[in-house]
């Protein structure tokens, strides 16, 4: 038995056509059938049945067991392939959103000048998204937002970087602009524009929402920053957010928001990967640079 037969199978499996796998594979079909039988000999079981007047294949129970372990098999060979691609590299990654990554990352950035140019960024927009990603080991490290609840979780060390409340943000033109204090009575009947679910933005504005009794039936959603910076600069909507996403805005004001809930931002490090030395070395030195620039502790 070979991967290449069990290729042509998962195919076979899902297209339920010969001619549809040869076609995929840039094979003749009699290659398709020759490895079907290989298999089905090596398994001493019909995995596919064929009407041969109608074209019409069905899997059987026993083709249906291989096709399930068959997905399990490839993903674990690819997944193995990847792991020693990065055993034998020198490669550090580390997952940078840009909501929030570019104010903290840039000033840890000097610490971490000898892994230059072997970094390899993988950028993601929703901090759930990432923490994903670190769940998975497919990220060992990345600064994400919480909502403050820690994460219990023994794959992973964590580091309280900042603490940020959300702002009222609105046009430099809004009657709002004018108050250097915003408490919720004043936000009700307001238009509401808002990230979408998955944010920590999201999250947080639906808490605070519910809890001051503020009608979201009419809230605007988007999964886009810049497309928020339009909204809310138009005068039209206003956003609850932190002042970061919009700090280099001459358009939008941030105005602090009486009684805010508080946005974390923490360094996560997934503690349980199997990881090449200069990763074990980059993370260290991520944690160096955190300590000393944020003096930010283990949670």
């Amino acid at each position: 038995m070979n991967l290449r037969d069990l290729e042509y199978f998962k195919y076979l499996a899902e297209s339920l056509s010969f001619t549809k796998t040869a076609e995929h594979f840039f094979v003749s079909q009699p290659s398709i059938s020759i490895a079907l039988k290989r298999l089905e000999d090596e398994f001493n079981s019909t995995l596919i049945k064929r009407n041969r007047s109608t074209k019409h294949i069905q899997i059987t129970p026993s083709g249906q067991l291989l096709y399930q372990r068959t997905i399990e098999m490839l993903n674990l060979f690819n997944n193995t392939k990847t792991e020693i691609a990065n055993l034998n590299s020198q490669n550090v990654y580390f997952g940078f959103l840009p909501t929030i990554g570019g104010a903290y990352f840039t000033r840890i950035l000097p610490y971490l000048t000898e892994f230059i140019s072997d970094l390899k960024l993988v950028e993601e927009e929703s901090s759930d998204e990432m923490l994903q990603l670190i769940r998975t080991r497919k990220v060992p490290a990345a600064i994400v937002g919480l909502d403050g609840s820690p994460l219990h979780e023994r794959w992973l060390t964590q580091y309280e970087i900042d603490a940020k409340p959300l702002s009222v943000c609105v046009s430099t033109t809004h009657p709002l602009a004018k108050y250097s204090e915003i408490s919720a009575e004043q936000l009700a009947g307001q238009s509401f524009l808002s990230l979408s679910k998955g944010y920590l933005h999201h999250k947080l504005f639906t808490k605070w929402a519910s809890e001051n009794n503020i009608d979201t039936t009419n809230v605007l959603y988007t999964d886009e920053i810049p497309t928020a910076h339009s909204i809310i600069a138009s005068g039209i909507r206003v956003g609850l957010m932190i002042d970061t996403l919009v700090k280099d805005r001459t358009d939008i004001i941030a105005i602090p928001l009486k009684d805010s809930p508080l946005f974390y931002i923490n360094l996560v490090l997934n503690n349980e990967t199997d990881q090449i030395p200069a990763q074990l070395n980059f993370n260290a030195k991520l944690i160096e640079a955190v300590e000393k620039e944020f003096d930010a502790k283990p949670l």
